[in-house]
């Protein structure tokens, strides 16, 4: 076995005895222990419950020529991986240290990524640290090693195609495929054909058969985007076909088995599109066993200096420029706009200052005009003051940045500063602020 098992590619180390087993496995602390049920010195099973107490991480696959129901039960219990009869079946063993290997692969990523989360607030493609978006990561890394299907709800751009992504490559199905179809971007009398597929001549222009999006991502995962916009009619029988794990051809009559986990994406609300009949209430069920719900780019405003040094890395990877800092009057810029467009019209604002930048610093002047001209909004609840300012410019520019966030509002106004009415509408008068003297009301309070 162990000359077998080297033949593979892994590296065995051989004992003979629980004793020496032990030792092995305190001075190694291998990837995985298989172990024989029936040793010179004692049981497997006590082996077994030494390693899970010590080494609770050590798979461990037990292999015996004594099988019993009662024995196997007994190791599954105490966590063994696998069990193995003899003479063994060395096929299935293999794939048993094939998914030992993949699920510590799994692992180490996940630390990885978890590592980069706690360093730097992303996941994989994901970017954030806003407690939005810490949410969402935790949400993520729940549901990627299950079967489950996902339904993410966001705002177009808001990056829920990423979040599918992210899923697939944090689960098991990791090293398999990856299908995105977007479901309003082909026509309704086309979507059959590209999700389940078609025979040769089913249709006018079918002249070969054509494997669909389910047999393409065969053991991995199909992200099917913007659901509620896929015609009511296929809704019905995506359903069947959820139901019953199987599907036929357009134009065929084999079944196929569905090997595929399936994560469902709107940026409608699905309540409502039930509501308007653009969804099936029952299909809404079926794929919403894990809802999550992307935020929007306005909702997490304190993620926008981390997109930003992350979409400029990536431009200086692949351009031929290096732009590699920010001015702080840019990130400002960009956290007093509304963005719409969410993290799609951020990314595309990034790659146009950068294409914009005549030095290695993004700024202001990189922006297009309906961005640059709102760094005052975000000036609502802070202002800056040079130092070696006197007093009464001080005391001029934080009156004048008060009234300017209560939207001209004196009575509010002098209320946050602490100072009587008259006092204010005095002040304001001396200064002559633009836009201050309005109504001529010089009344006491």
């Amino acid at each position: 076995m162990a000359d077998v098992v080297e033949e593979w590619g892994y590296e065995p180390e051989v004992a003979d005895t629980v004793k020496a087993g032990w030792n092995s496995i305190n001075k190694l602390v291998p990837d995985v222990a298989i172990v024989d049920l029936k040793l010179p010195d004692g049981s497997g099973l006590d082996l077994l419950h030494r390693v899970k107490e010590t080494y609770p991480d050590i798979p461990v696959v037990i292999l015996t020529g004594h099988a019993t129901v009662d024995s196997a039960v007994k190791a599954l219990k105490v966590g063994a991986e696998d069990y193995v009869t003899k003479p063994v079946d060395l096929p299935r063993l293999q794939v048993i240290l094939k998914s030992v290997e993949d699920k510590q692969m799994m692992k180490q990523e996940i630390l990885e990524l978890r590592r980069q989360l706690q360093k730097m607030g992303s996941l994989g493609h994901l970017v954030g640290k806003s407690p939005k978006m810490q949410r969402l990561f935790e949400e993520i890394e729940m549901v990627a090693n299950t079967d489950a299907n996902v339904f993410i709800v966001g705002e177009s751009g808001s990056g829920k195609e990423v979040v599918a992504n992210t899923i697939h490559s944090l689960s098991r199905r990791r090293n398999k495929p990856f299908i995105a179809f977007n479901c309003g971007a082909i026509s309704p009398t086309l979507i059959e054909s590209e999700i389940f597929g078609h025979e040769k001549g089913a249709f006018t222009n079918a002249i070969k058969r054509r494997e669909g999006y389910f047999e393409l991502a065969k053991g991995g995962t199909v992200f099917l985007d913007e659901i509620t916009e896929m015609p009511i009619e296929l809704q019905v029988k995506l359903l069947r076909v959820l139901e019953e794990g199987k599907f036929r051809r357009v134009g065929g009559n084999d079944e196929i088995n569905i090997d595929a986990r399936i994560i469902a994406a709107s940026n409608r609300d699905p309540q409502k599109a039930i509501q308007d009949g653009k969804m099936r209430e029952d299909l809404y069920y079926r794929l919403n066993v894990f809802p999550i719900e992307v935020p929007p780019l306005r909702e997490r405003l304190e993620d926008i200096p981390l997109f930003s040094h992350f979409f400029l890395q990536k431009l200086n990877e692949t351009e031929d420029k290096n732009v590699d800092k920010i001015d702080p009057d840019f990130i400002e810029a960009l956290q007093a706009y509304e963005w719409q467009g969410n993290v799609r019209e951020l990314r595309n604002v990034i790659n146009r200052a950068f294409i914009m930048a005549r030095t290695d610093t993004l700024t202001v002047e990189c922006l297009p005009d309906k961005l640059a001209g709102n760094r005052r909004k975000r000036s609502k609840n802070s202002v800056t003051i040079p130092l070696g300012q006197p007093m009464e410019e001080v005391e001029r520019i934080v009156i004048e940045e008060t009234l300017h966030m209560t939207d001209g509002d004196r009575r509010r106004t002098a209320e946050i500063l602490g100072i009587s009415y008259k006092t204010l509408y005095n002040k304001t008068k001396k200064y002559k602020s633009a836009g201050v003297d309005g109504d001529g009301d010089d009344e006491e309070e």
